[in-house]
């Protein structure tokens, strides 16, 4: 399970107090061919409404996150890496639009309260946001609380430490949780979308988000059993299209490797780690 997932407290996320101004100090910034998301539970309560879950995506300003976290990156608003084989920027998630994620609210009959909360037949638009405590993540969930109580979503941080975060990611126990999902080269994702990896039966059980979408599951299916790389491209489209209707995660950015040397390493540049 640890090797298909990616534990932001494990390994550095800042440079340690300590080594700040450190003569020699270098800095290495590895970018990983991996996904920080955020994943909706899709399975139950107010999060299984897709509706929803497109009025959280279009308040979230992803460039906004990104500038908080220090270092440069590539956004990620698909579940395929840019670059990736099959990669397609027309099948991105909508972009940032607070009006429209407001609009898309009350369509719906969520109406913001005099607390500023949204509610509907009695019942508040909250949900539990299950993080792994670092303080990279800190930092992204601040944003992103900001951003959902723009347009009346209470959200409330669960941070966990690195081995309760595990247990509760094993066993799904998480309304929505941020983390980061090891994707590697070659683009088959079918661990992390198709809905049999949501059973609990499932070796694995990567389906995060438990996201079950029969169009998906066809596409992903003929894709990965595909040898041609244009043919392959072609049959993830539907995959790529019921995704960016569906919006089962909040796509962020690619997670990096911060990597310290003391002194200069010959051959060690910034680089794409997988």
């Amino acid at each position: 399970f640890r090797a298909n997932l990616l534990n932001g407290a494990e390994g550095l996320s800042q440079i340690p107090k300590e080594l700040v101004g450190m003569a020699g100090l270098h800095s290495n910034d590895l970018l990983l061919n991996a996904a920080t998301m955020v994943f909706f539970k899709t399975s139950s309560g107010v999060l299984s409404d897709s509706k929803v879950r497109l009025a959280l995506v279009q308040s979230v300003n992803v460039p906004s996150v990104i500038k908080q976290l220090g270092y440069p990156t590539h956004t990620v608003r698909e579940p395929l890496l840019l670059g990736q084989l099959g990669f397609d920027v027309s099948k991105q998630q909508t972009g940032f639009d607070l009006a429209a994620a407001k609009a898309t609210l009350d369509s719906i009959g969520w109406v913001t309260g005099k607390d500023g909360i949204r509610a509907k037949s009695g019942s508040k638009l909250t949900f539990r946001l299950t993080i792994a405590d670092n303080s990279e993540y800190r930092k992204v969930v601040d944003t992103l609380r900001q951003s959902w109580q723009a347009i009346g979503v209470q959200v409330i941080p669960v941070y966990l430490s690195p081995a309760d975060f595990q247990g509760t990611l094993s066993q799904h126990n998480y309304e929505a949780v941020l983390y980061g999902i090891s994707i590697g080269v070659d683009p088959d994702v079918f661990a992390y979308w198709d809905s049999s990896q949501a059973d609990i039966r499932s070796n694995n059980r990567l389906n995060l988000s438990e996201y079950k979408n029969a169009t998906a599951d066809s596409a992903l299916e003929a894709g990965r059993t595909r040898i041609n790389p244009a043919l392959r491209a072609i049959k993830y489209k539907p995959f790529l299209n019921a995704w960016q209707q569906d919006n089962p995660a909040l796509g962020l950015y690619q997670p990096r490797s911060l990597y310290l040397t003391n002194g200069t390493v010959v051959g060690l540049t910034d680089h794409t780690l997988t």
